[in-house]
């Protein structure tokens, strides 16, 4: 493809690739709906907030059965 002439790494060919579509899909949809720039902004950045909760939220679940597991490893280890 195009990016095999640019002699660029598998894995930096798909990030170019992933962000130029996505950002070809943000045009599009802008100029479908209409959206201006300060509508826009605000969707990315509701998207960016709403992705951060939810990694925030995943990251403290784990953390959360990591140190129940330690826990009930350490009652289990002095009882038995």
């Amino acid at each position: 493809m195009i990016f095999s002439l640019l002699k660029l790494r598998k894995k930096t060919a798909a990030v170019v690739g992933g962000i130029s579509t996505g950002a070809l899909c943000l045009w599009a949809l802008v100029m479908w709906q209409n959206l201006s720039v300060e509508e826009l902004t605000g969707l990315l950045l509701n998207t960016l907030l709403m992705l951060g909760v939810i990694i925030l939220t995943a990251l403290l679940i784990i953390v959360a059965f990591k140190g129940l597991a330690k826990i009930v490893g350490l009652i289990t280890s002095k009882l038995g």
